[in-house]
């Protein structure tokens, strides 16, 4: 749980489905509602600076002109097609 003297208070409004699933689900794990919502957002925080990492790379990559090959692609593609 996150240190009291270092907490912001938030408010937030979602559908009561999604709060019972909630509160049964911290009921299971034996937490309380606010834990699971913390981690959900640390989760949901840390994949998108993943994804964002992975862009600004592929933005950097092709900046510099590192392009894979007609051949490189039509290979990948390749692989996916369903054999006749």
């Amino acid at each position: 749980m996150p240190n009291s003297k270092n907490s912001v208070s938030v408010s937030f409004r979602a559908p009561q489905s999604q709060i019972r699933k909630l509160d049964s689900l911290a009921k299971r794990q034996r937490r309380d509602r606010t834990q699971l919502i913390g981690d959900a957002i640390e989760q949901y925080l840390e994949l998108q600076e993943f994804h964002l990492k992975q862009i600004d790379e592929g933005i950097a990559a092709a900046d510099r002109g590192d392009f894979a090959s007609d051949a490189d692609v039509e290979a990948v593609f390749a692989r996916w097609r369903r054999k006749a």
